[in-house]
C-alpha cells in the first residue's frame, strides 16, 4: 500500500539542503513496500548520500520525536501525530518512533473514538512486531482492538502514562524508566471477570494437567487456556489470566498473575524460571521472568503483587510450569508501625461503588551527589476498600517546594491496567521514586483515572 506521508517542507533541515536529499526522501515516501535496511542502503546509494547526510537525516527524525514527545505530555495528539508521522518518514526503521506514534494513534482514538485511528494504531503495531517479534505492547494492543467489538471486557490503549510521564507515558527510551512502567503501554487489559483469590498455594499435582485441545494443525483454535504449576514455601499464585492466543502466523502466551506473600518475610525481589511444555510434558523451551524488580517496592507479609507475562511461542503449548531462581528477601519484624493515610482528591467525578486508602509506608528524600537535586523515594501501599475490584488507578502527584511553588508533577500508575484487576481486600505495595530538587517541601495526589 502506498504510504501517504506528507514531507513537512518548511522543516529547518531541508532549507538549505543539497537537492539530492530532498530526492531521497521523496523515494522513500513513494516506496510502496515495506521498508528494509536494505532498501533505505539501497536509495542512499541510488541518489549519492554519504553517512553525514544519513546521520544528519536521523538527527531530524530525532527532532521530531522529542516535539511529538512534549506534545503527547499535554495530549495535543494531533500535533504529535505530524511531528511522529515526519519522524517515520525520515527514519522508518526507527523502532522507538514508530512505538510513539502508535500509542498517539491509539490514544487519541481512546479520546475520539475514530475508526480510522483505530485502523491506524493496530497497522503501525503490526509494524512493530515486524521489526520487534517479541514486542509485548503491541501484541496486546492488537488482541484488545480486534477483539473489542466482540468482546465486553475492559480495552486496552497503550497508555503510557508510561510513554509520557509512565510513572505515566514515557515514551520508549528516556521517559520509560522501568519495566513496570512499561506494562502501561496498556491501559486496560482484556480479562475475564476475576475469581476469588485462593486461599491455598497454586500446587498442581505431580501429573502435569494438559489443557485438552484434540486438535489438528489446521484445527487450532483461536484461545486456549493453559494450566500452570507454581510450589513456593511462602508465596501462593493467583493465575487469573493463562491463555494461548493462536494468531495466523504465531501464537503468543500472556500471564496475569498475583502473588499473595503469605511468609514472615518481606520480598525485594524475585525472578521466576518459565518453562513452556507441550501436552506430553516436554519441555518446549525455558526462559525467565523478573516477577518482582528492583524498582518495585517490597512485599511485606500480607501483600499482593501483580506481575504479567507476554511471550511468543508455538501453538503446541499446553502448560506453564513456574519455579522461583533468585528471591531476595529479609526477615519482617513482628510488627509494623502504622502507615498513615495519604490525603488524595478526585480530579473528576469519582466512580461509585470503588473505594480505596492510600498510605505512607516509607518516605525519604536522598540526596544522590553534591549536586543541587535529590530523589523522591517513597513505598506507598494501596488498599482495595469497596467491594469491587480495581482495574486501573492512575494517580497524578504534584511536588511543591517549601515556598509553596509547584516543581514537578508525576504520574504514577498504582494498578496497572495489564495486570489483574486488584479484588476487593488486596494490599498492593506502590514504588514512587522521582528526581526532584532539593527545595522540595510537600506533594499532593489526586486521582486521574480509576475504574
Amino acid at each position: 500500500m502506498h504510504r501517504q506521508l506528507r514531507l513537512k517542507q518548511s522543516t529547518g533541515f531541508f532549507m538549505g539542503r543539497d537537492r539530492i536529499i530532498e530526492n531521497y526522501i521523496q523515494r522513500l515516501l513513494d516506496w510502496e513496500e515495506p521498508v528494509t535496511a536494505d532498501t533505505l542502503n539501497a536509495l542512499a546509494e541510488e541518489v549519492g548520500l554519504g553517512p553525514d547526510d544519513i546521520a544528519a537525516i536521523k538527527q531530524t527524525a530525532q527532532n521530531h520525536l522529542e516535539r511529538g514527545r512534549s506534545y503527547l505530555e499535554f495530549n495535543c495528539f494531533d500535533e504529535a501525530i505530524e511531528e511522529l508521522t515526519q519522524a517515520t518518514s525520515l527514519d522508518p526503521l526507527d523502532f522507538e518512533i514508530l512505538q510513539t506514534l502508535t500509542y498517539a494513534y491509539d490514544q487519541r482514538y481512546g479520546k475520539e473514538r475514530n475508526i480510522a485511528d483505530k485502523k491506524q494504531a493496530i497497522a503501525l503495531a503490526k509494524r512493530c512486531l515486524e521489526l520487534n517479534p517479541n514486542d509485548a505492547e503491541s501484541v496486546i494492543l492488537i488482541s484488545s482492538r480486534e477483539t473489542e467489538a466482540n468482546k465486553s471486557q475492559l480495552l486496552i490503549g497503550l497508555g503510557l502514562a508510561v510513554l509520557v510521564g509512565f510513572g505515566v507515558f514515557r515514551p520508549v527510551m528516556n521517559y520509560i524508566s522501568t519495566q513496570a512502567e512499561i506494562r502501561q503501554l496498556t491501559e486496560a487489559a482484556i480479562t475475564p471477570d476475576p475469581a476469588p483469590a485462593s486461599d491455598s498455594p497454586s500446587t498442581l499435582n505431580s501429573d502435569i494437567p494438559i489443557a485438552e485441545t484434540g486438535t489438528t494443525t489446521s484445527e487450532i483454535p483461536p484461545e486456549i487456556d493453559i494450566p500452570i504449576t507454581f510450589d513456593y514455601e511462602g508465596l501462593t499464585l493467583d493465575s487469573r489470566l493463562s491463555r494461548l492466543d493462536n494468531y495466523k502466523d504465531s501464537s503468543y502466551y500472556t500471564l496475569q498473575g498475583v502473588l499473595l506473600n503469605i511468609s514472615d518475610q518481606e520480598i525485594d525481589a524475585l525472578r521466576l524460571n518459565v518453562e513452556y511444555l507441550d501436552k506430553d510434558g516436554t519441555v518446549l523451551e525455558v526462559d525467565s521472568k523478573e516477577a518482582i524488580g528492583d524498582s518495585d517496592a517490597s512485599v511485606r507479609p500480607g501483600d499482593y503483587h501483580a506481575f504479567d507475562l507476554i511471550h511468543k511461542t508455538t501453538p503446541d503449548l499446553a502448560n506453564i510450569r513456574l519455579s522461583v531462581v533468585t528471591s531476595d528477601q529479609v526477615p519482617a519484624p513482628a510488627t509494623y508501625t502504622p502507615a498513615p493515610k495519604i490525603k488524595y482528591n478526585w480530579g473528576g467525578k469519582p466512580p461509585t461503588q470503588l473505594t480505596f486508602d492510600l498510605t505512607a509506608r516509607s518516605e525519604n528524600l536522598d540526596v544522590y551527589d553534591i549536586t543541587d537535586s535529590a530523589y523522591f523515594n517513597a513505598e506507598w501501599a494501596v488498599t482495595n476498600t469497596g467491594d469491587t475490584a480495581i482495574r486501573q488507578l492512575k494517580l497524578q502527584v504534584d511536588f511543591f517546594n517549601k515556598q509553596n511553588q509547584l516543581i514537578l508533577s508525576k504520574d504514577v500508575l498504582a494498578v496497572y491496567g495489564s495486570d489483574a484487576p486488584m479484588l476487593s481486600g488486596e494490599v498492593r505495595p506502590v514504588r514512587v521514586i522521582t528526581s526532584i530538587d532539593l527545595d522540595y517541601g510537600r506533594y499532593e495526589v489526586t486521582v486521574l483515572e480509576a475504574e
